[in-house]
C-alpha cells in the first residue's frame, strides 16, 4: 500500500499564560491507503492535537515545526483558501460529540444540504437525494425523518450516524475519527464501529482512529500507534502489538487490560502523566519506567524499526539504557 499521509518530525508548541507547553515532541507517522490506523493513549497525550495540526485548525497560540504530507504535498505549507478545499472534501473529521459539532438552531437537512453544495457541484434538490443516500447508507431508517429533526430530537447514535454521512459527503481520502463512541453506550458504540469499517471496505478510504480504548483499536485498526506525554513511542501492526509489547509505557497499558482467558493480576501505571509546561528531559516517559537508566533522563529515544514494521522509540532496543 501506498502513504497516504505522512507526518515527519513534527513539533507543537502552545504559548500560554503559565509558560510554553511542549505538546507535541517531534512525532513521526504514516497512514497508508485504505488502512484503519489507531492512535491510541492516555488523556492529553496530544492526539487530538495531532489531528487538528493535519487539520490546520490549531489556536493562534501554536507553534508548528515538522512537516505534514498528505499525498506528497505539505499541508503545513497551504494557504488558509487551499486547506478550506482539502477540509471536509479530501480530508473529513467525525468528533467525540456530535452534538458540539451539529448546529442545534438548523434542521438535518439545512446543515447537510449546506456541507454537501459545500464541496460538490450539486443543486439544492441534488444534495437533499445525496443526503438521504448518505443517511440510508449509515443505517438511519427514516431519513426523511432525520432530515426534518433538529438534533436535540435525535438519539447520540443517530446524531453520530449523522456525522459520520456529512463526514463522507464528498467521498474524502482520509477520515479522522477523533474518539467518536465514547460518548455513546456499549451497544451504539459496536454498531458504529462496525459501521465505520464497513464503509471502509465500501469506498475504501483511509482512516485515523483516534482512542483510548485498546479494546476498540484490537477490534478495528490494522496498525496501531502508542503515544505518551507528546511522543509516538511505539508503531506496530495490531496483532504485533498486543501479542509482543516493546516499549515499557505500551506494556504498562497492556498490563491494565482484563483478559477472560486468564486469571491475571492487573498492574497499574506507577505515577502520573508529566505536565507538558515542564516535561521530563531525555524520555518523557522515564520517570515511570522500571527500566530507567541514566541515558534516559538525558536523550530521547529515536523512533526505529526493530523488527519488519514494528517501531520503537526506547533506549533498550536502541542502545544503551545504562
Amino acid at each position: 500500500m501506498n502513504d497516504l499521509l505522512k507526518i515527519e518530525n513534527l513539533y507543537i508548541n502552545f504559548r500560554t499564560l503559565w509558560g510554553v507547553a511542549k505538546v507535541l515532541n517531534g512525532i513521526n507517522l504514516t497512514i497508508k491507503e485504505g488502512e484503519i490506523f489507531g492512535l491510541v493513549g492516555e488523556t492529553g497525550c496530544g492526539k487530538s492535537v495531532t489531528a487538528s495540526t493535519i487539520l490546520r485548525l490549531l489556536p493562534s497560540n501554536a507553534e508548528v515545526s515538522g512537516k505534514v504530507l498528505f499525498k506528497g504535498e505539505n499541508l503545513l505549507e497551504k494557504s488558509e483558501e487551499e486547506m478550506r478545499k482539502i477540509r471536509g472534501k479530501e480530508i473529513s473529521i467525525i468528533f467525540q460529540d456530535p452534538m458540539t459539532s451539529l448546529n442545534p438552531l438548523f434542521k438535518i437537512r439545512d446543515q447537510m444540504v449546506d456541507v454537501i453544495t459545500l464541496h460538490n457541484n450539486l443543486s439544492k434538490e441534488e444534495a437533499e437525494k445525496r443526503a438521504k443516500d448518505l443517511l440510508e447508507k449509515v443505517g438511519l431508517p427514516d431519513p426523511e425523518r432525520v432530515l426534518n429533526s433538529y438534533p436535540h430530537e435525535l438519539s447520540g447514535g443517530m446524531r453520530q450516524r449523522v456525522m459520520i454521512a456529512m463526514a463522507l459527503s464528498s467521498n474524502p481520502s482520509l477520515l479522522i475519527a477523533d474518539e467518536p463512541t465514547t460518548a455513546l453506550d456499549v451497544t451504539i458504540q459496536k454498531q458504529i464501529l462496525k459501521l465505520i469499517l464497513e464503509l471502509k471496505e465500501t469506498y475504501g478510504f483511509s482512516v485515523l482512529f483516534i482512542t483510548h480504548d485498546l479494546g476498540v483499536v484490537a477490534e478495528l485498526c490494522d496498525r496501531v500507534g502508542v503515544m505518551y506525554a507528546g511522543n509516538i513511542v511505539e508503531i506496530a501492526p495490531t496483532e504485533e502489538l498486543f501479542e509482543n509489547p516493546l516499549h515499557p509505557y505500551t506494556q504498562g497499558l497492556l498490563s491494565v487490560v482484563p483478559d477472560p482467558r486468564y486469571k491475571k493480576k492487573l498492574k497499574p501505571l506507577r505515577g502520573s502523566v508529566p505536565s507538558l509546561l515542564n516535561p521530563p528531559t531525555g524520555c518523557r516517559f522515564h520517570p515511570r519506567c522500571d527500566y530507567a537508566g541514566d541515558l534516559c533522563k538525558k536523550e530521547k529515544p529515536e523512533l526505529i524499526e526493530y523488527s519488519p514494521d514494528h517501531f520503537v522509540a526506547c533506549h533498550l532496543y536502541g542502545g544503551n539504557s545504562e
